[in-house]
């Protein structure tokens, strides 16, 4: 979906001067982007159980000028390392990164594929998300719509990825910090952040950020397809972004299946939304610029008969197939 323009009628809640003492952080460009990841520094690269193939990025973009508009979708791949427990059980690679566009089999190396990027189990997420997400983000802070998802097999690293820890952040945090850097480095703009975070759980949408938004439902109108009801957060600072990711998390999903002891059971999906205006003595009439930044982790792809314990669910959302 391309971003959208609309009259400006209130000034923003954040400037190059608010947000001075924001950590640097990056935004998206306006086109619409979709990237899916999977596996992530703590993973194997595809070991020889099912569960241990290649996980996929994939990038879409769409320029506003909808004369010279083309999408432009691209697909990269990650490969974790084998785990110790792997490791243990004498599982061996399956597949692995020939250069950095193949992907090949082991015990075949004539079966190969080619992808957009292709990284080694020694990568790190810096380097996956400088390299195959960052423009997404520097994309939306000039109003094109972009979303990031990780897709793979429980166990694969999508939520590491993604999330990351405090010694190596994943996705959604390097982005949010480059979202307030783009901020303080655009002094003629002014910005308005809005935050929503949401789960999917048997095919039921609630809201991360408000335990009593249960079972939401999904609207369409004019302006296209939103979920009734979400909780929206203005944040000023990429700390008060983050802290609400940390608390939408203690609410989410999980549970314990035969390849993790603690497995995402259900898709999140993180909505930065950006509103952005000229600023300045000669401002007054112009358009703000609207734009939307998904950042998706979503559960585990493989069939619903893997053995799972703790929470259930009616259908497994790792049976959902996403295209």
């Amino acid at each position: 979906m391309a971003s959208r323009r609309v009259s400006k009628s209130n000034r923003f809640g954040l400037s190059n001067s608010r947000a001075a003492n924001s950590p640097a952080s990056s935004t998206t460009s306006s086109s619409k982007q979709n990237l899916e990841t999977s596996a992530d520094g703590q993973s194997s690269p595809a070991s020889s159980s099912a569960r241990s193939k290649p996980h996929f990025f994939y990038s879409e973009s769409i320029p506003l000028d909808s004369e010279r508009s083309k999408e432009n979708v691209t697909v990269t791949v990650r490969f974790r390392p084998l785990s110790p427990r792997e490791i243990r059980q004498g599982e061996e690679i399956a597949w692995y990164a020939d250069g950095e566009t193949i992907v090949r089999n082991e015990h075949n190396p004539s079966i190969a594929y080619a992808y957009d990027r292709v990284f080694g189990p020694t990568t790190t997420t810096r380097h996956v998300y400088d390299v195959a997400a960052q423009h997404v983000i520097s994309g939306a802070m000039e109003g094109i719509n972009g979303t990031i998802f990780a897709y793979g097999v429980t166990s694969s690293g999508k939520t590491h990825t993604m999330h990351g820890d405090q010694r190596s952040p994943g996705i959604i945090p390097l982005a949010v910090k480059d979202a307030f850097s783009i901020i303080q480095e655009t002094p003629n703009r002014e910005f308005l952040l809005r935050v929503s975070y949401l789960e999917i759980y048997n095919e039921v949408v609630n809201d991360l950020l408000n335990p009593a938004g249960q079972n939401l439902r999904i609207r369409e109108d004019a302006q296209g397809t939103f979920v009734e009801g979400i909780k929206e957060e203005v944040v000023l600072s990429p700390a008060h972004a983050l802290s609400l990711i940390a608390a939408g998390e203690e609410h989410r999903h999980v549970g314990s299946t035969n390849f993790n002891l603690l497995s995402s059971r259900s898709h999140t999906i993180f909505t930065l939304t950006i509103e952005s205006s000229p600023c300045g003595e000669n401002s007054a009439g112009e358009a703000v610029t609207l734009s939307q930044l998904n950042l998706i982790d979503l559960a585990g792809s493989e069939s619903s008969k893997v053995e799972a314990t703790g929470i259930r669910r009616k259908k497994d959302p790792t049976s959902t197939k996403v295209c």
